[in-house]
């Protein structure tokens, strides 16, 4: 993959992202705790927040890269 396509991926997973930060589908119900202990709105953001880490990490292996000339 070129460079140029893996900042096209990184772009448009950013929007995805930066929708999703929003818990817009889970306002106004109650749904029970996650292994009887963890809440639906901490399990959703913990998801969320490991996923916006794996995005860091692709970032920085594949789109910031400084060139070496090798």
């Amino acid at each position: 993959m070129t460079r140029r396509q893996h900042r096209r991926i990184f772009w448009v997973l950013v929007v995805v992202l930066a929708a999703l930060h929003v818990d817009f589908f889970n306002h106004g119900i109650s749904p029970p705790p996650f292994f009887g202990w963890l809440p639906l709105d901490l399990a959703y953001h913990i998801a969320w927040v490991i996923a916006a880490a794996a995005l860091v990490i692709y970032f920085t292996r594949y789109v910031w890269r400084d060139y070496d000339g090798s």
